[in-house]
């Protein structure tokens, strides 16, 4: 089963859902389904971050009459860097994750799939104002407000669960 963050549906039922229909290829594939390994915001991998930015972005990109398939294609691979950032190291002289990882993920789309234009300017734009070329398209400008939208939603969801667990264990103690 596959859920964006907030949401009950399970995007992975082909006759109940558009969005799987438009991703099924890439969910499906090996290079996709090895970023569960790599952990991103909190308690989120890598891959449920792609996700919850993808279905979120082809909801929007539906909303606004936007191409919604490019929408959640792009938006599935803008973080395929395949690598947990929080561990990396970086060469000497190499910049930071935040600007360099659009344009791992890219190199990685290219060689995995065939992206078209639209879905590569989603993928290397995802990081703007912080990378400083704005996007070409509208549903790559989509792309940079689901993304940091559902980064934030991903922490704060980490930060409620983990300052649950004291609560928690206090209520517990207390009420044996």
């Amino acid at each position: 089963m596959v859920k964006a963050i907030g949401s009950d549906i399970d995007l992975s039922v082909p006759s109940d859902c558009e969005y799987y229909d438009y991703v099924k290829d890439l969910l499906e594939s090996e290079v996709v389904q090895s970023m569960k390994q790599y952990h991103h915001h909190g308690h989120t991998s890598l891959f449920q971050h792609s996700v919850n930015v993808s279905y979120y972005n082809f909801l929007l990109c539906k909303k606004w009459g936007l191409n919604a398939r490019a929408g959640a294609r792009g938006a599935l691979l803008h973080d395929l860097f395949l690598y947990d950032w929080h561990e990396h190291v970086r060469k000497p002289g190499q910049q930071h994750h935040g600007w360099t990882h659009p344009h791992t993920a890219l190199e990685n789309a290219r060689k995995y799939f065939s992206p078209t234009p639209l879905e590569e300017d989603i993928i290397v734009k995802h990081m703007f104002p912080l990378t400083p070329i704005p996007p070409k398209y509208k549903e790559a400008f989509c792309v940079t407000l689901t993304d940091k939208f559902c980064g934030a939603w991903e922490v704060l969801d980490h930060w409620v669960y983990t300052a649950g667990r004291p609560v928690r264990f206090i209520k517990r103690v207390f009420a044996q």
